[in-house]
């Protein structure tokens, strides 16, 4: 025998033929089945399960009533443009984090998105079920990771149909039903913070000023009376004294408070001149009143938001503004005194600035 022949035995032994006996009725319920599944023959569903290929998840009515709707909206494979079930296998995630990251002052965020949508979405688009049993803060994320892939699958493909698809499992699955808001800042959509934030500033009155004062300011609810009572010192120079000194920049007033309580520091904030004046013209802004506040988004926003979330709404839309992170950490007492400093010395312009581009101009008309 010479080697080439002991080759080619070697090579065939490497491959064996597996049979399997059936009833002759059941070989066409078999074919049936290996088609709902996408396989053409037995032998594509044995090589899919070897590579752990198949099931990811098992198939049931949810998955083939999903399959039509992507067949009857025309949502196509981004690889290969053409009706497959499961699409969302061939997304380029690489591509989708570069999209994402263009659209987020934040690069981690788009990360985390993306993190996300590689983890759940065969669960979402198969057995969204199983998302319920997921926190809420997780919840929250899977939800704005499937609705940011929608958006980047529309500008991709020029079909928005998915993003209807995703939006109607989202919310026939309730998948964000009870999730706090303080879990949700960073995870929502703009357009959720942006609602909430403009009823809450439609409440009139004193109270009113109040909630307008505490979303403009970014400050905390002990802070906010602070601003309040708080004298206002007449040194236009650098003073070290207690009180409060107040710089003036177009539009808006940079209100130095440098209070210290344990852990929470609030250094400086920004709000509108005249908001500012109205607010110290107020005769109490105590515990009480801003409970009231309180109670009064709750009732205005069908208990979606509270006095709390404003500051959190306030220090999201600076992250993702012009500003970026460590600009919104400075106003929201995280950073470091030696950056708030910088700040009020080498660009105070430019933070005053960045403030009136995000929030001037999207929330007080001109």
């Amino acid at each position: 025998m010479n080697k080439q022949t002991q080759v080619h035995k070697r090579q065939q032994s490497d491959w064996k033929s597996v049979t399997v006996r059936l009833k002759e009725n059941d070989l066409a319920i078999l074919n049936n089945k290996l088609r709902l599944n996408g396989f053409e023959t037995f032998s594509e569903f044995i090589h899919a399960w070897i590579k752990g290929q198949y099931p990811l998840h098992e198939n049931n009515e949810q998955v083939e009533k999903l399959i039509q709707r992507i067949r009857d909206k025309g949502i196509r494979d981004p690889l290969t443009g053409e009706f497959n079930p499961t699409f969302y296998r061939n997304v380029n995630t690489e591509d989708m984090l570069t999209d994402l990251s263009k659209r987020y002052a934040y690069p981690k965020h788009a990360k985390d998105l993306v993190r996300y949508f590689e983890r759940y979405v065969d669960i979402f688009f198969s057995k969204p079920q199983l998302i319920q049993s997921e926190s809420g803060h997780k919840r929250a994320w899977i939800c704005d990771a499937m609705r940011k892939f929608g958006m980047y699958y529309d500008r991709k493909m020029h079909n928005p149909e998915l993003k209807i698809l995703i939006e109607e499992i989202i919310q026939r699955y309730e998948l964000n039903k009870k999730m706090r808001i303080h879990d949700r800042v960073w995870l929502t959509d703009e357009g959720f913070i942006e609602t909430m934030v403009r009823k809450a500033l439609e409440i009139d009155g004193d109270i009113g000023t109040i909630i307008k004062f505490a979303f403009f300011s970014g400050l905390r609810g002990e802070e906010i009376t602070y601003a309040h009572e708080t004298p206002i010192c007449d040194s236009l120079t650098g003073c070290n004294c207690n009180n409060l000194h107040i710089t003036q920049k177009k539009k808006v007033s940079i209100i130095v408070l440098n209070r210290i309580v344990g852990p929470k520091h609030s250094y400086f904030t920004i709000v509108p001149t005249k908001l500012w004046h109205m607010f110290r013209s107020l005769s109490m802004v105590t515990r009480e009143e801003r409970n009231i506040a309180h109670m009064m988004i709750k009732s205005h926003t069908a208990g979606k938001a509270t006095l709390m979330d404003l500051r959190k709404f306030h220090y999201n839309l600076l992250c993702r503004s012009e500003m970026g992170e460590t600009g919104a950490e400075v106003l929201a007492g995280r950073a470091k005194s030696i950056s708030a400093k910088h700040y009020l010395i080498h660009e105070l312009d430019k933070i005053s600035d960045q403030y009136s581009d995000c929030i001037l101009e999207k929330f007080i008309s001109p």
